[in-house]
Parts: C-alpha cells; sequence; structure tokens
C-alpha cells in the first residue's frame, strides 16, 4: 500500500473515508436477515447455503456487504451447532458456501472442527471456502490450513481480489500451495469506482490470475450497501469494461458480470448484447471486433433422449416435498 497516496487502490479498498458518512444504500442490501434458517445459516437458493463460520476479517474492506455484523461483537461459533444440526436434516442442501467474515481467520482447531462437521455429512458434495486471508494477509495462511484442505479435498477456495497490485510475491506462494493441497480455485472481483473501473486494470488482473492458475469466476456489480456508495460504477460502464475484455483477453480470463439485486431478489448475469436483431430465422449479431455476422437459428426442436436423469431428478423432489 502506497501510505501517503490517498488515491491508491489497496488504501481506497482498507481506509475509511468521510465519503462512507453518506447514509444512502441499505444497511442489509440482500435482505439476508430475512433469509436466515439459523444465525449463523443461510439458505437463499435451492440445494446451497451459505454457513458464516466467523464476523472476523483479516482487513475490513470499506464496501463490504455485511458490514452490519463482520468486526463487530457477533461470534457465530455460538450457534455453529444449530447450523450444523439443520444442514444434516434438510436434504435439499448438496453445497455449503463457507463465508463470514473470513473463515480462515479462524484458529487451527476451530478450521478443522468445521471443515470435519461439514464434510463428514455425505450428501454434502460440494464445499466452497470464501477468503481474502491470501490476498491481504498471506503471512497468515499456515500449515494447518493446507493441511486441513487437503484432507477434506475436494475443496473450492474462492479468492476475493480486486487490483493487479494485490498479486503479490507473497499470494502467488500462498496459491502454489492451495494448489499442491488439491484445491479447486476461482476468484470473485467487486467492480469498484476508483479502484478497478478500467478495462485495462480488470484485464492485468484477471490474466494474471489465469497465469497463477485461478479462473475468475464472478465481477460483481458493487451491492447498495450503506457507506460505500461513493465506490458505485454504472451498470452500462460495467457492461462496456466487459465488452473489452471479451474483445482482448481470453476466455479463460473472462468472469462473469453480474448483479446481486437489492432486496434480496437474487444474482442475474449482466452482459454486452451481441444479438442486435432478428429477421425470421436470420440472426443479426455483433462480433468482439464490432463487425456484423449472421446466423440461421434453423435449428430441429430438441428430443427426449430418454436418459432418465429428469425423471431421478423429479423423483427426488417429490420426495422432498413429501
Amino acid at each position: 500500500m502506497d501510505h501517503g497516496n490517498p488515491g491508491c487502490p489497496l488504501r481506497k479498498q482498507s481506509v475509511p473515508s468521510k465519503d462512507e458518512l453518506v447514509r444512502s444504500g441499505s444497511v442489509d442490501p440482500l435482505e439476508e436477515q430475512s433469509f436466515l434458517i439459523t444465525p449463523s445459516f443461510i439458505k437463499k437458493y435451492p440445494k446451497r447455503g451459505v454457513f458464516l463460520a466467523t464476523s472476523t476479517c483479516a482487513m475490513y474492506c470499506r464496501f463490504c456487504n455485511r458490514r452490519r455484523f463482520v468486526g463487530k461483537n457477533w461470534d457465530p461459533r455460538l450457534t455453529w451447532e444449530e447450523s450444523f444440526r439443520y444442514i444434516e436434516r434438510d436434504n435439499d442442501v448438496r453445497e455449503v458456501i463457507v463465508s463470514g467474515g473470513d473463515p480462515c481467520t479462524l484458529s487451527e482447531k476451530d478450521f478443522m472442527y468445521m471443515m470435519r462437521s461439514l464434510r463428514r455429512m455425505k450428501r454434502i458434495q460440494v464445499i466452497r471456502v470464501s477468503t481474502r486471508l491470501p490476498v491481504v494477509n498471506p503471512g497468515e495462511f499456515n500449515h494447518n490450513h493446507y493441511t486441513t484442505l487437503k484432507r477434506f479435498a475436494p475443496i473450492w477456495v474462492v479468492i476475493h481480489i480486486n487490483h493487479p497490485r494485490e498479486v503479490s510475491p507473497e499470494f502467488i506462494r500462498v496459491v502454489k500451495r492451495l494448489k499442491d493441497a488439491g484445491t479447486s480455485i476461482v476468484s470473485q472481483t467487486v467492480l469498484l469506482r476508483g479502484v478497478n473501473d478500467c478495462p485495462y486494470i480488470l484485464l492485468n488482473l484477471f490474466e494474471l490470475l489465469v497465469v497463477h492458475g485461478i479462473k475468475p469466476y464472478y465481477l460483481f456489480q458493487l451491492d447498495e450497501v450503506q457507506g460505500a456508495m461513493h465506490f458505485k460504477v454504472s451498470v452500462q460502464e460495467g457492461i462496456q469494461i466487459m465488452h473489452f475484455l471479451r474483445k482482448n483477453g481470453s476466455g479463460l480470463a473472462l468472469p462473469q458480470y453480474a448483479l446481486d439485486i437489492t432486496g434480496g431478489y437474487g444474482k442475474v448475469p449482466l452482459d454486452y448484447q451481441y444479438l442486435k436483431k432478428q429477421k425470421g430465422r436470420l440472426l443479426h449479431l455483433e462480433s468482439p471486433s464490432g463487425e456484423e455476422g449472421f446466423y440461421a437459428d434453423n435449428g430441429k426442436k430438441s428430443r427426449c433422449q430418454n436418459c432418465n436423469i429428469c425423471g431421478q431428478k423429479k423423483a427426488e423432489a417429490k420426495k422432498l416435498r413429501s
């Protein structure tokens, strides 16, 4: 961080500013409180839920959508057992997203216990661990993290990273050890005004991540959280950035641009519209370079392959409802 430069992109993410005193936005923009099953488990979508492991972070991002409790005097560990019991009972849950706070700031004992408790549930097929620790305090990522993640593999690690200056030599070493531990790594990035709202900055970031074996997963439009609205970039500008990325970058370096609708209505993808018009069955399309192309939309209607996958899924859903 350039401590003497108020425009430093790392400083802007971590140091409070007077802009936060503007009270527009919502304390809980995604209405997560209304989707709480227990104080530490959120279930908003079918088949998956968010396990709030801790309210502690290695760095308190100034745009955090959970700033209502992150860093405050609340300990989710007091309700872990209630959440574990619920997850075990709910036959719909197949995936658990471990979040917080940052679960990787837990003590060695707590991190191991949490991962063991989730992995022993045979029905849980996918576990994601969301973290910013490798970026903001890589030295705190220790042997216990790698050992635990390897023991309970396969594990997806979702790293929150927003600027190419965060790809430090220390970060790269942590990523290498995470890969050696057998984890699959993806990234999520928040589009932030004055930090990374430049197509060249984001292309640089995403290409660096791919070089080190990390797939850029999400580029998020800012959640409308109170105290962070000065970071908001217009959606149209975000769409133009995605247009640039698709034109100039590898498909591997292309995340999904998404917006979590204020009020708890869920995530939706946002992207440049390449389909310009349709005349009969002829589609008029714009190429990434801006040229017009055509495609005949004359494929025949799909037919059932009689594989019975849908039948099995319908039977599972019926069993859950009964």
